[in-house]
């Protein structure tokens, strides 16, 4: 159910549950949940979390800027986005190609690149883009941003020190 409404409503979906082993975060997150709570908790770590995931589905949007592209077999239009020369990412499936090879992809870079396509012309700061990306898995640092984004230009730039995708 949580698939489904996150896929075909796009609703954000915050997972309340006892539940607290991490194989079943992980599950919960990876079938599209934007957050794991576990009770018992503070109702102010609540309404935070809730405020969180809705201040980056708002600045996601709905639209995808890019529009829908003639993707590889099984791929769905509506989650592709072709970029660059020749670059398609899926996000259903996470895959990443490139001239029809697949090019292996990190969660995180994976959902760098999803901010970027969906937020494409806008400057974001590194607040921002830590806020869009991160899932509350973990603490980050605002610079751990920088490496993030220096790994994801060596898989899409031909020279990663002087870019022209990001």
């Amino acid at each position: 159910m949580c698939r489904y409404v996150c896929e075909r409503l796009g609703t954000p979906v915050i997972l309340l549950t006892a539940v607290a082993d991490p194989v079943d975060r992980i599950a919960g997150l990876e079938i599209g949940a934007d957050d794991y709570v576990v009770k018992p908790f503070d109702p102010r770590e609540l309404i935070a979390r809730i405020r969180s995931v809705l201040r980056r589905h708002q600045a996601n949007g709905t639209q995808r800027p890019n529009g829908p592209v003639q993707a590889g077999a099984g791929a769905d239009p509506a989650h592709c986005y072709a970029f660059g020369a020749g670059w398609t990412l899926d996000t259903r499936t996470r895959a990443l190609c490139h001239g029809g090879e697949e090019v292996p992809i990190g969660t995180t870079e994976f959902h760098l690149l999803r901010v970027f396509l969906e937020q494409a012309n806008r400057v974001l700061s590194r607040g921002q883009l830590l806020d869009l990306t991160q899932r509350n898995e973990a603490v980050s640092f605002d610079r751990s941003i920088d490496s993030q984004i220096s790994r994801l230009r060596k898989k899409l730039e031909q020279d990663p020190r002087h870019p022209v995708l990001l």
